[in-house]
């Protein structure tokens, strides 16, 4: 064994810098965060080579006093905190003292200060973790840190930095969560002298979003405001058109702290399920006020991550307040578009088919015993409540149409195929659709549902494929579109242009965060173009990058995220057409995910569960 010695104050400041000082990301955070410690109004951020080259990070806070400029340099030296106790009562976003040292330790380091009676301010110079220099400077109030060469001193840790791009992204997104945090804060951001992010700090959370996602996401927001067990929950969330591919745009902030958390996440998934499909999550920018001691912010020297003393009770009250926002803002629930208002009708009493029980019962769909009704009228009559009658005599079933009457709807003629090569000796029924979601049929004596998500999804995933196998793959645009990106966007469109093009979104760099988009695949139509492109991305960022082995598991994806969603209101015509596609295609038993598209419930099931049959 080696002989124990102790390490020099250089190893040991570049160690201490690797648990804080990972990227350029890392270090801006450190500053940032002392920044708004340091009370400012105002902070700029500017970077070059993705803060490889240069981080200037300035603000026009309290500053530094000048006597202790000896000490902000040194491990564990810290205004905001002298006792073991306070650590359960933190209210600062820094607090360990390490930001400036580890910084300083892997950087070039330039700091210059002033306070508010200093005539003029000072600057320090520190290379390596040595202080080279202090210098008078005039200047603003306020402190400006420069820093260049990171890792100029440790070339492995340099070695494993991605791509300037990619780092730059990286600050990007920090830059969002910061922006968000601290809406009273007037925050710009540049990367190699270009405006990314520039907000106004009047206060107001919208005002914030507004200068992070645009005016068009905001509007599809809803407010979320919220209070049970101590815990306030204040913010935006928003579904639909915002809802992504992965979870880069939920933003979480306790106690005005940006941090990363499963338990905030599962909570708002959970509160908005039933409006976000599967495989898509929510927008959200969540404001968690709650007393300090209920909330560990000393679990990681990055502060990222936190642990709650009751994480059910935050689960449980995130989860409510993200329900009640998106159920107080729902719009009005109106019928699917096959069933017009105008068709909407009562059925005359003397018209009912089956027996109508006392109480509120409902009647049956309007029909004669034996008339054959086109399926436009079978889809436009509901059930409706109707006074207290005596019991009648059952009448006979209406008769219903079979796929054969279906198809000669359409207009099409129609070929002998059935669903499944078991039933193709029996006759099928179309009965409606159930959810807006689930196709029904009767064939013999099965019960036959078929999810329409499902099935759309197989349908579009096997053209895709089959249209990527001839190199057919895209449909050209009628007029291009300019899609703006975020800087991360981006730097993976860059990165991955040829393979997007390959998939069928041919695009081109149009400047400034900005591409002009030519075509899409050819399962899309335009009004997909721009949400396609950007799932696209979306996917490029939860795998890192597509490798040609695995365009299968990305076509998937794709399908996935077009197909009809369940729960979506559907025209008679689409639930038509992907009728007559089963029917007419040997499409496989299953998505392509593995889920079934089918499920079968024999008469005799249906009989035993109504106590018609013995157990």
């Amino acid at each position: 064994m080696a002989k124990i010695k102790r390490l020099s104050k250089d190893v040991i400041g570049q160690i201490a810098a690797g648990e804080v000082v990972e990227r350029p990301m890392a270090a801006i955070k450190e500053m940032v965060e002392n920044a708004i410690d340091a009370e400012a109004k105002a902070i700029s951020v500017e970077i070059k080579g993705g803060g490889i080259d240069s981080i200037r990070v300035s603000d026009n806070g309290s500053g530094i006093a000048e006597e202790d400029l000896a000490l902000v340099f040194e491990r564990h030296a810290t205004s905001k905190l002298s006792t073991a106790q306070q650590l359960s009562h933190i209210n600062t976003l820094g607090f360990r003292g390490e930001a400036l040292s580890s910084i300083a330790a892997v950087g070039r380091v330039r700091l210059s200060t002033r306070q508010d009676h200093m005539e003029l301010g000072v600057e320090v110079k520190n290379e390596g973790g040595e202080i080279l220099g202090i210098r008078p400077k005039a200047m603003a109030k306020g402190t400006t840190i420069l820093v260049e060469d990171l890792f100029f001193n440790a070339p492995v840790r340099r070695k494993f930095l991605k791509r300037p791009q990619s780092e730059a992204a990286l600050v990007s997104d920090l830059m969002r969560q910061m922006i968000l945090s601290h809406p009273e804060i007037a925050f710009s951001f540049k990367s190699d002298g270009k405006l990314i992010y520039r907000s106004s700090g009047d206060g107001k959370v919208q005002s914030a979003f507004l200068s992070v996602y645009g005016l068009a996401a905001l509007r599809e927001t809803k407010e979320v405001s919220f209070t049970q067990q101590g815990i306030i929950v204040e913010g935006l969330v928003g579904v639909g058109e915002l809802s992504r591919g992965n979870r880069s745009h939920e933003n979480f902030f306790i106690n005005n702290r940006a941090i990363n958390s499963a338990i905030l996440s599962q909570a708002v998934e959970e509160g908005s399920r039933q409006r976000v499909m599967i495989g898509r999550y929510p927008t959200c920018c969540l404001y968690l006020q709650m007393p300090f001691h209920q909330v560990d912010v000393n679990v990681h020297p990055n502060k990222w991550e936190v642990r709650f003393a009751n994480e059910k009770a935050v689960l449980d009250t995130v989860r409510e307040a993200v329900e009640r926002a998106l159920n107080e803002g729902a719009a009005e629930i109106v019928p699917p578009s096959f069933f017009p208002p105008e068709e909407v009708k009562e059925v005359k009493k003397a018209q009912a088919p089956v027996q109508i029980m006392e109480g509120e019962a409902p009647k049956a769909v309007e029909a004669s015993p034996k008339a054959e009704l086109p399926i436009e009228k079978l889809q436009t009559t509901l059930f409706v409540s109707s006074p207290a009658k005596p019991p009648l005599a059952t009448a006979e079933k209406p008769a219903l149409p079979t796929m054969e009457e279906i198809r000669e709807l359409a207009g099409q003629k129609a070929p002998a195929i059935e669903i499944t090569p078991a039933l193709a000796e029996k006759p099928i029924k179309f009965l409606g659709v159930a959810f807006h979601t689930y196709i029904l049929f009767e064939s013999g004596d099965l019960l036959i549902l078929c999810d329409q998500h499902a099935l759309h999804e197989r349908i579009l995933y096997d053209k895709l494929m089959e249209a990527h196998s001839h190199g057919t793959a895209a449909q050209m645009l009628l007029v291009p579109r300019a899609v703006d990106l975020s800087l991360r966007e981006y730097d993976l469109f860059l990165e991955n242009q040829a393979l997007l093009s390959s998939f069928g979104f041919d695009a081109e760099d149009f400047g400034n965060r900005s591409v002009r988009l030519h075509s899409v695949p050819i399962i899309l139509g335009e009004p997909e173009a721009e949400s396609a492109f950007k799932d696209a991305l979306d996917e490029l960022q939860a795998s890192g990058s597509l490798s040609q082995d695995k365009k299968e598991s990305r076509l998937i994806q794709s399908a996935c995220k077009h197909a009809i969603k369940g729960g979506e209101r559907r025209s008679m015509d689409d639930v038509r057409a992907l009728v007559n596609k089963m029917l007419n295609d040997n499409i496989v038993p299953t998505c392509p995910h593995g889920r079934p598209l089918m499920l079968k419930i024999s008469k005799r099931e249906l009989e035993k569960r109504f106590g018609r049959l013995g157990s």
